[in-house]
């Protein structure tokens, strides 16, 4: 069994087992520690990096959606899946709440690019099609973490080391339609109590296009 569908098998029992559990739990409330509304928006300097299928993907491409950008890698054997799989339960709560065009898009950091980029595409295929995977070169990866407030290391213990780890921040950015971070999501991303806050905030932010 490759890596791609034991890390896609395991994060699929987990996450339903997370889910099922979530839905027992009380209502959810719109402030607490596992959200984190940013004071200040702050807005996403330029990079220039491409999408699973190698189109561009830049600033622009944030702009005019609501979008979650999780940081992550594919290599990742438990967190990265749960976490994907659980932010695609987040969509499914707030098709409930909000209109289509307010559910944010999930959009994949990948930041291990030599390892990432070549399978990128099947492992998003895993999760959900409407998936956005973007990878590329070190310096636009950096530039995009930087405006995040983020932070990632890959865990080489040698420069020929092929078996590390990655570090990475586990907090999910919400991007609003104007390019801007508002606001941070923490582990475990409940899809109930995640779906709640994120309609409450969406809704109260208006737009003009």
């Amino acid at each position: 069994m490759s890596i791609l569908v034991r890390a896609f098998s395991r994060g699929v029992f987990v996450s339903a087992l997370l889910a099922g559990q979530v839905m027992l739990a009380a209502e959810a409330i719109a402030a607490t520690d596992d959200y984190e509304r940013v004071k200040n928006p702050v807005a996403v300097k330029p990079f220039s990096l491409a999408d699973q299928n190698g189109a561009p993907f830049n600033l622009q491409s944030l702009k005019n959606h609501w979008s979650m950008i999780f940081i992550g890698f594919t290599t990742c054997p438990d967190v990265c899946p749960v976490t994907l799989g659980n932010l695609e339960a987040v969509r499914a709560e707030m098709g409930l709440r909000v209109s289509p065009e307010r559910i944010p898009r999930i959009i994949f950091l990948a930041v291990d690019p030599a390892r990432d980029v070549p399978v990128l595409k099947e492992y998003l295929g895993y999760f959900h099609p409407q998936y956005i995977g973007i990878s590329g070169e070190v310096n636009q990866i950096g530039s995009l973490i930087n405006s995040l407030n983020a932070f990632y290391r890959l865990d080489k213990k040698h420069t020929d080391d092929n078996d590390y780890d990655v570090l990475h921040t586990a907090y999910v950015s919400l991007i609003n339609p104007a390019g801007e971070m508002v606001a941070k999501l923490n582990p475990p991303f409940h899809p109930h109590k995640t779906a709640m806050y994120l309609s409450q905030l969406i809704s109260g932010v208006r737009f003009d296009d």
